[in-house]
């Protein structure tokens, strides 16, 4: 199944869910909303954010790639990456966003 925007926007309100899913969803659809580029669904944010990012991501990498972007030219990508990084206060700081990604996966799906 693919993650849809539509259906991330739809389960959100899912009395099924805990209130930190429910959470953790709204900040992914606004950081998916904030991208420069249409996305359709979860995976392919998750694709660009690793094309962007690179390598392994956890909590102070992406505080830190964040921390030096240009925001004359990547704006857009900052504000994204930036609510991710609220993702993190849900989860341990090492643990890396792939990982989170997958649970959340799992959880919705």
């Amino acid at each position: 199944m693919s993650l849809t925007v539509c259906y991330l926007e739809k389960i959100q309100e899912s009395e099924k869910l805990t209130s930190d899913v429910r959470n953790i969803l709204i900040i992914l659809l606004a950081a998916i909303n904030d991208w420069p580029y249409p996305i359709l669904n979860l995976e392919e944010y998750e694709k660009e954010i690793y094309m962007f990012v690179g390598g392994n991501i956890d909590r102070k990498k992406l505080e830190f790639f964040v921390s030096k972007l240009d925001y004359s030219k990547y704006a857009w990508e900052a504000e994204s990456l930036s609510q991710i990084v609220e993702v993190y206060n849900y989860y341990d700081e090492k643990k890396h966003l792939k990982d989170i990604l997958k649970e959340i996966k799992e959880i919705i799906a």
